[in-house]
């Protein structure tokens, strides 16, 4: 009886965090081997998040191949045979920003490689508001939403939202079990620096994520919630895999910003999102704390700064690098 009571109630928990986003959604855009180099701006921006990178533009990416496509995927690659000049950015890489937005629908990036869980590494996929642009960060409303992101060894994906402190706070019970995911320490303010953040499971992203073959991020986002998603490969669903997808069957989220259970006006602090890819190094999340307290990799490289490590060991990056399938966006 304890049991069936439990299973109604897992249920009726389902119900609750898909009921605002059932509907027929319909592809609006695909993007993948055909189209990938029309459909992205590669920026050659200073990284705003202070990494020790450079930037490259498409022509260069090409040319260096850091940027092709390897039979049905595209890769995108960074820099790791050469060493790298103290008076430089840094370690060649790439930020990509699609140049069409969307507001409200599933977003879904199925990646069969992503960098590896190596020292100095901090790749993301995320979407951000385009009116507030990596160059001017004065413009409203700023609002970001990180999907996937990891760092250094790590092999947790972090999934967040970043809000502009200058709107009224944003706020979510990032509780089981309401979703899967852990609350990343306390960061439940998503317009402070660290976001409100939940962390995926182990092996979610870098090195165990390639081992198992890679597998889907996704996140549904309407007026009343952001529910984040993970898959590895052989668990991906029937209906996201026959370009169908019906969050119903998903199961809880493993990330759930709901604005039932929190304080958040989601339609003013997220306009239009653009989506975004980039590998950067170091910066605020793998160096600093992130090299030598939050993660061992100043002890395993015996290196004492991120900085030095990246600039000076070049293939430690020999498997930093994204294999995307494909990257779709629903809507209703």
């Amino acid at each position: 009886m304890a049991s069936f009571i439990t299973y109604i109630f897992l249920f009726c928990l389902v119900l609750a965090n898909t009921a605002f986003g059932l509907g027929n959604y319909k592809l609006v855009h695909n993007y993948d081997k055909s189209n990938w180099f029309t459909s992205f701006k590669y920026n050659t921006i200073n990284d705003p998040t202070e990494g020790t990178v450079d930037y490259i533009g498409l022509a260069e990416s090409q040319k260096s191949g850091l940027s092709r496509i390897v039979g049905n995927q595209v890769y995108l690659g960074v820099d790791n045979t050469s060493i790298v000049d103290a008076s430089s950015r840094g370690r060649k890489s790439m930020l990509l920003t699609s140049f069409d937005e969307f507001k409200y629908g599933i977003l879904i990036g199925d990646f069969a490689h992503m960098p590896a869980s190596d020292c100095g590494t901090w790749p993301a996929f995320w979407s951000i508001s385009e009116g507030h642009t990596m160059e001017d960060t004065s413009k409203l409303p700023y609002g970001e939403i990180d999907l996937l992101e990891t760092f250094n060894s790590n092999t947790n994906g972090w999934m967040t939202l970043h809000t502009d402190p200058r709107l009224a706070e944003c706020t979510f019970q990032q509780t089981k079990p309401f979703q899967a995911g852990s609350i990343n320490q306390d960061f439940t303010s998503c317009r402070n620096g660290p976001g409100c953040s939940t962390v995926a499971p182990i092996g979610s992203s870098g090195t165990p994520f390639n081992a198992q073959g890679g597998g889907v991020y996704a996140y549904e986002w309407t007026s009343q919630f952001i529910n984040m998603y993970y898959f590895p490969r052989k668990m991906i669903p029937a209906d996201i895999k026959a370009g169908r997808p019906n969050t119903a069957s998903w199961g809880i989220p493993v990330a759930s910003f709901d604005t039932r259970r929190g304080g958040c006006d989601l339609d003013g602090n997220f306009p239009e999102q653009t989506i975004y890819f980039d590998t950067t190094f170091c910066g605020k999340s793998a160096g600093g704390k992130g090299w030598t307290d939050w993660t061992d990799c100043s002890k395993t490289t015996k290196v004492s700064t991120c900085d030095a490590y990246v600039r000076q060991t070049p293939h430690a990056f020999d498997n930093a690098y994204w294999l995307i399938n494909s990257v779709k966006v629903y809507q209703q």
